[in-house]
């Protein structure tokens, strides 16, 4: 079992891992004194990068808001700094490689936008003054709805309302204390993303979306109503049984949308939503092998060479390091162990060793070797039918044995 102590030190070290970025990186050199950023790259190499944005500072601004040490904390009021003098900053030439429409498609992106306003309220009152600031965001978001249920990509866009961006708003909004002002936004979420007809495996980038779209549910509020946790837990059950067994792999998905020509990316670390959706609805889950393992992976890479995304690139992204520390805490806030749990994990270990190929092909080979020694008993002692009943019990019960081994294995 992944200990509370482990998982301290990986929260510190992203921590150090931001600040160091922020405080000495090329993103906040060129800036003001009373500035600082963070872009897309943190780590070895990312120093020297002038590229800034709010993707990257949104997560610097989410990290630092939770620091613990004094320098990281000093940094916190310079990244909301930036945020709101980035419009001037882009006006007078200040911005790094960015035109006037991508930096405008910026300003108007729903998640981007909505990133910013989740990170800032972990902004604790002594840190620096965010009120005006996140109240200018909220706005611009709730003025910006669609028909009451939901929003586009980009606030002035006139394409159909998407699940992933209404996601990122809602929680985000809700984070500040906006939960009865988007109701129907709230509504129109739950209609997607716990209909009972969705095929949790169908399409891993709809999965991944649905995913998502739970975690903003499950985690916009402190408290969930006991009918609001049996909604949530019976789709959050659907698809981790649905993508438990890719866990062992480092996957994450990538989703495309456009504003006119320019095509945009954004990465979902669908299992990292998953094992914070674990420790909120089903704790147990958390305890499983798989997920054990999972966490143990992760944990070590931030020590070591730092957590990435193979399939994603070398260099260490800002964002998923930003989610990452966000899940860590919320399972450190959650998932509360219990003996149970430790019972769980043990049984899960044996049923996920014991339900490998190799057990099923022994205990099929003994059954037909038993069924052919009491076959051929049968026939040299008295060829009475009478006989071979009892004699068979035993070979039929290691056949059963092997169906069900065979069942644990297919249902991993």
């Amino acid at each position: 079992m992944i200990p509370e102590g482990k998982i301290d030190p990986a929260l510190q070290q992203i921590e150090r891992l931001l600040a160091e970025q922020c405080a000495h990186g090329a993103q906040t050199r060129d800036l003001p004194k009373e500035g600082a950023a963070c872009g897309q790259f943190v780590g070895p190499g990312a120093k020297e990068k002038p590229q800034r944005g709010l993707h990257g500072t949104a997560a610097a601004l989410r990290v630092l808001a939770q620091a613990t040490a004094t320098d990281a904390i000093e940094l916190v009021p310079k990244l909301v700094w930036y945020v709101e003098n980035r419009p001037a900053l882009h006006k007078n030439g200040k911005e790094p490689r960015r035109n006037d429409q991508t930096f405008e498609d910026d300003q108007q992106n729903v998640i981007k936008l909505s990133e910013v306003l989740y990170s800032l309220s972990f902004v604790k009152a002594g840190q620096g003054l965010t009120d005006n600031l996140a109240r200018d965001l909220a706005n611009k978001l709730l003025e910006a709805r669609k028909e009451n249920k939901g929003w586009t990509y980009f606030l002035d866009s006139a394409e159909p309302i998407d699940n992933l961006p209404t996601a990122f708003a809602v929680l985000a909004l809700s984070q500040h204390g906006y939960e009865q002002d988007i109701r129907g936004q709230i509504d129109f979420l739950e209609a997607n993303a716990l209909a009972k007809d969705t095929n949790p495996s169908a399409n891993i980038n709809e999965a991944s979306v649905r995913i998502f779209c739970l975690f903003a549910l499950a985690f916009r509020k402190e408290e969930l109503s006991q009918e609001e946790s049996k909604h949530l837990k019976r789709a959050f059950i659907d698809l981790w049984d649905a993508h438990k067994s890719l866990l062992g792999l480092d996957l994450e998905q990538g989703i495309e949308y456009s504003k006119g020509p320019i095509n945009y990316y954004l990465r979902i670390p669908w299992q990292l939503y998953l094992l914070a959706l674990a420790a909120r609805l089903d704790p147990k889950r958390v305890s499983s092998l798989s997920a054990q393992r999972k966490l143990s992976r992760i944990l070590d890479a931030v020590q070591t060479t730092g957590f990435r995304y193979p399939y994603s690139g070398a260099p260490l992204s800002s964002r998923t390091n930003g989610i990452l520390f966000d899940v860590l805490h919320k399972i450190k806030r959650f998932d509360k162990r219990n003996i149970f749990h430790s019972v769980y994990y043990a049984y899960d270990s044996v049923r996920t060793f014991l339900s490998r190929p190799l057990f099923s092909w022994i205990t099929l080979s003994a059954f037909v070797l038993v069924a052919a020694f009491f076959i051929y008993s049968w026939v040299a002692d008295s060829g009475k039918p009478k006989d071979v009943g009892p004699d068979l019990t035993g070979a039929m019960i290691l056949l059963l044995i092997t169906f069900f081994f065979e069942r644990l294995r297919k249902s991993r």
